[in-house]
């Protein structure tokens, strides 16, 4: 009996894309251990800012643990310092230097999510608690079916809330809390190759900061944003939503898109302001290497489509990964789905080893 349950129970679930699938087309890419291949030793940055939901420093922790186990499979995990996070709506920023081998790995960890909490509040009279009448004075806490409830609580009241905070009147604020905290972990980078690692909504703040920081009128900004720009040699996006959250910045009027230049989207401009940049006149900004990883059954992660962005000094792939297993073929955790892509030992081997992954790559 309790062999066929375990039969039944192996059968009904799946995980359809593990070890993770680069889609037909495209490119090949090295991940971050070629990079430090190629650092001779010298410093490599590597930049971390998560998407939708609650985050704090022990998401910055765990996933910066989780890219070194991808790197090195015997990593241990040293137990970091653990600071309090700041009392006012501020960004806090993790660093964390790591080696593999003798090259020395410069962590910073973007945590956003203080600058959205005050807002997400005001919803917090909606979230599911013990039922109470609702046709009586007092707390109205109306029945929920339980996967409603947690559809509600968590990805409707914590996490979709992010995004229309962004996309609203909070954005510019937003963006230019991210500007200082870049500047601040980018700020004398000696020229060591720079990789960012963003997770959903991260990647539209990211790119929305870093377009603003090149056109700046403020020298010192530019020139953060130039260097930063020259520096960045491989992009991972976790749950990209470029292609759903793009679409704030277009018009129902055909006319006006028709008249809009091309590359309105955040990505495509920084692509077009990274050509601009002198240094890339020259040939001393190297190749980009762009790789989306979504998880089919992400309903708010999309796949970024290399016809789109691919150019001689544009490298894209998507990759096709399985945060948590199907059940029944029906449905997977939608929140695991969206949320758990850097727990996924495919999505760090990725990361780490690109792909195709060489056979030293442990």
């Amino acid at each position: 009996m309790v062999a066929a349950l375990a039969m039944f129970t192996l059968a009904s679930c799946s995980t359809l894309y593990r070890p993770p699938v680069v889609v037909y087309g495209g490119s090949a890419f090295a991940g971050l251990s070629g990079v430090l291949a190629q650092s001779a030793g010298k410093p490599v940055d590597v930049v971390l800012v998560h998407g939708m939901c609650t985050h704090d420093a022990a998401w910055a922790h765990g996933a910066i643990d989780q890219v070194m186990r991808g790197l090195d499979a015997n990593y241990r995990p040293r137990a970091p310092g653990r600071k309090a996070a700041a009392a006012a709506p501020e960004i806090e920023i993790v660093r964390r230097e790591e080696r593999v081998g003798a090259v020395p790995i410069r962590f910073s960890a973007l945590v956003w999510s203080p600058l959205t909490t005050a807002l997400k509040q005001q919803l917090a009279f909606d979230m599911t608690g013990t039922p109470t009448d609702c046709a009586a004075p007092g707390e109205c806490k109306p029945r929920r079916a339980r996967l409603n409830a947690m559809f509600k609580d968590k990805l409707l009241n914590d996490c979709l809330v992010d995004a229309v905070i962004y996309q609203g009147a909070s954005g510019p604020a937003i963006e230019q809390k991210v500007i200082a905290a870049l500047g601040k972990v980018l700020a004398d980078g000696g020229g060591a190759p720079l990789v960012l690692i963003a997770e959903s909504l991260g990647s539209k703040i990211t790119f929305d900061a870093l377009n603003a920081m090149l056109v700046s009128p403020s020298r010192e900004q530019a020139d953060a944003g130039q260097d930063a720009t020259a520096r960045l040699v491989q992009v991972f996006m976790a749950a990209n939503q470029l292609p759903l959250l793009g679409l704030a910045e277009q018009s129902i009027d055909t006319r006006a898109r028709a008249a809009r230049p091309a590359g309105a989207g955040a990505l495509e401009r920084f692509l077009e302001l990274r050509r601009a940049l002198p240094r890339a006149q020259d040939k001393r900004v190297s190749a980009l290497t762009l790789v989306a990883m979504t998880d089919p059954n992400d309903v708010l992660s999309y796949r970024l489509q290399p016809s789109r962005y691919a150019a001689p000094d544009v490298h894209v792939a998507d990759v096709l990964v399985s945060n948590k297993p199907t059940w029944f073929g029906l449905i997977e955790n939608p929140f695991g789905a969206h949320n758990d892509y850097l727990l996924n030992p495919g999505v760090t081997r990725i990361i780490a080893c690109g792909a195709p992954a060489p056979r030293d790559c442990k």
